[in-house]
């Protein structure tokens, strides 16, 4: 009987602990994300504002300004081509369509192509985050 005991004990301990890792782990994924953490990556070829937006063709031609000198941002003003099978990101986090970027908005992007140092970046977007204002 006493055997009996300690393995029950030993059981219960085992299964509350497995229980309450898992609950931890989705806790603090869904807390993170309901805090509005930023969706994009922390480094990114321009991140900031939406200067000028314009279609033509099905094609939208973004200016997008930094929002200052930052290490998160490779460029202070960049021209992006934002093609109609670009993945556009909402603040949150589900995909939205090309007609949905506006000006004004804050934005996060990934450039395929290149630019003149730091200062402005040019190219095909390859993901674009609509984010927050912050």
């Amino acid at each position: 009987m006493k055997y009996l005991q300690k393995y029950y004990f030993l059981l219960l301990l085992l299964t509350t602990l497995s229980l309450t890792g898992c609950r931890t782990s989705t806790s603090a994924t869904d807390a993170a994300t309901a805090e509005g953490q930023r969706l994009s990556p922390q480094r990114v070829d321009i991140r900031g504002t939406i200067v000028t937006s314009r279609y033509d063709q099905g094609q939208v031609m973004l200016e997008v300004e930094a929002f200052g000198a930052s290490p998160e941002s490779r460029y202070n003003r960049a021209y992006v081509l934002v093609l109609p099978t670009t993945q556009i990101i909402g603040p949150d986090g589900q995909s939205i369509s090309l007609s949905e970027i506006r000006q004004g908005q804050h934005a996060a992007v990934l450039i395929r192509g290149g630019g003149q140092g730091n200062q402005v970046g040019m190219g095909v977007a390859r993901k674009v985050w609509i984010e927050d204002t912050y």
